[in-house]
């Protein structure tokens, strides 16, 4: 980064991929009696993954489980930030998209402005002593 700018990181909410928020909701399970030949689905939506299929629905929707985050940056990510941010209290995951993007979790036991403040002052300190 050169050093005319100042270390900056534009937050906003992430939004699920799957587009599925706040439709587990509204959906209607009237339908699935139990003499259906599958008894047991509850949910219209099905992820695959490496462990198999899975049903998508409140229970294993991510954005109910985290409290996800996007950060835009001005300056690469090195392994160095990287390692930084994760050790910051209230980080609960971290991950690269690209040299100057990333998604991060704030634990719920957490509040997120005071996090997203810890890791701007931190961000800005480093890059005054370098």
């Amino acid at each position: 980064m050169s050093n005319h700018k100042k270390p900056t990181i534009i937050w906003e909410k992430w939004q699920d991929p799957y587009g599925l928020d706040n439709e587990f909701d509204d959906m209607d399970y009237g339908d699935i009696d139990n003499d259906q030949e599958y008894p047991n689905i509850v949910s219209k939506h099905i992820i695959l993954t490496n462990m198999g299929m899975i049903p998508y629905n409140e229970y294993t929707d991510c954005t109910k489980i985290f409290n996800f985050w996007v950060g835009h940056t001005n300056f690469s990510l090195s392994a160095n930030i990287v390692n930084i941010i994760q050790e910051i209290e209230g980080v609960e995951t971290l991950d690269i998209f690209t040299r100057y993007r990333f998604r991060i979790a704030f634990a719920k036991a957490f509040k997120e402005r005071e996090v997203i403040n810890n890791i701007n002052n931190t961000i800005k300190s480093i890059f005054v002593y370098e």
